[in-house]
């Protein structure tokens, strides 16, 4: 049977699948580096703090907004969402791996 995702701000998804796929028009549809406001930013920053919570992950600052990047390696780019918190540091993190670790 597939996991429903629960997130914290009152959001419900049947499975891990429906809730990767709305975050997926989310970050789509944003221009990269342009923040995320309105229930896109209430959806996305419920489920960072849940993923936060769940994997025990210690933040030094709070989010101060989320918004899509291109994360970039050897031999891939991939778009995901970029975090910048209070004390001005930036990050990254795989929506998909936040709401696998948070699914009941």
């Amino acid at each position: 049977m597939a996991k429903s995702v629960a997130i914290s701000n009152g959001r419900e998804f049947p499975s891990v699948k429906a809730a990767k796929d709305y975050f997926a028009k989310i970050l789509k549809g944003q221009e990269l580096k342009e923040v995320f406001s309105g229930e896109d930013l209430v959806d996305i920053r419920a489920a960072y703090a849940d993923y936060c919570l769940k994997t025990n992950w210690s933040l030094a600052s709070p989010p101060a907004c989320f918004y899509p990047i291109h994360d970039r390696g050897p031999g891939y780019t991939t778009r995901c969402f970029g975090v910048t918190f209070e004390d001005g540091t930036t990050g990254n993190f795989s929506m998909n791996k936040a709401l696998s670790a948070i699914a009941a």
